[in-house]
């Protein structure tokens, strides 16, 4: 599961930098980051589509597209890329590669403050959470919010099984507004379900979380991560 991301602006945040695409600016804490315009254009590419393998081919037909070019150009503005944005410092992860695959934008990323004003949701109220829209329909699953509120509250882990379509999303959400206020807000939504590639599932997640990964495997971290969390999680 992932919230829903809007795209009213071009402005995208992640790390100590910002993106204004439409722009082709690249800003490091207010200030303008000199980059190759090639390398720029990858970029744009890969934080339009965070936590999804963009193919060499896919990139490469982007960047150059009038031109024929050998692999070997498009590492060298990825290698260009990472060393501007610091990527690999201080535990910093923006740019993973995949080998004979392509390349992914792995870091957290959020929208300029003008688009969240201009989305505001109900989740607006809650300045510590992500969670989509409660359901104002449903309608019959008191019973079901209440009892899976006691079992997560009770216990580390609670799945919810069954075919697509029948509500348990909609259920998980109103569980973890339920629970909002005796988690201190510290609820995160996260929709695995928007990934194409499974193994992207733990990297994905990490983002997600906003830790730093610094090795290819994040499972690690992870599990280190989650030892003490709650999971409400759901599956068909």
């Amino acid at each position: 599961m992932i919230a829903e991301r809007t795209h009213t602006t071009d402005a995208t945040i992640f790390g100590p930098f910002t993106l204004v695409a439409g722009e082709r600016l690249l800003m490091k804490e207010g200030a303008s980051v000199e980059l190759a315009s090639r390398a720029l254009d990858i970029l744009i590419m890969l934080v339009s589509r965070p936590n999804e393998i963009v193919s060499k081919q896919e990139l490469l037909a982007r960047v150059w597209p009038d031109v024929t070019v050998e692999e070997g150009s498009l590492r060298f503005h990825i290698a260009g890329l990472r060393k501007a944005l610091g990527d690999g410092k201080d535990g910093a992860r923006y740019i993973t590669t995949h080998a004979g695959r392509g390349y992914c934008f792995v870091a957290p990323i959020s929208l300029s403050a003008s688009s969240a004003n201009e989305n505001k949701t109900d989740t607006a109220i809650i300045p510590d959470a992500n969670l989509p829209a409660r359901s104002s329909r449903m309608v019959g699953r008191a019973d079901d919010i209440l009892a899976l509120s006691i079992q997560l509250a009770a216990s580390r882990f609670v799945t919810i099984v069954g075919p697509g379509g029948v509500g348990k999303t909609t259920v998980a959400v109103a569980v973890a507004y339920d629970l909002l206020e005796a988690f201190a807000g510290s609820v995160l939504f996260v929709d695995l379900g928007a990934l194409l590639d499974a193994d992207l599932a733990a990297i994905s997640l990490a983002s997600m979380l906003g830790l730093s990964v610094q090795s290819e495997d994040p499972i690690p971290g992870l599990i280190a991560y989650l030892r003490d969390k709650k999971i409400l999680f759901d599956t068909r």
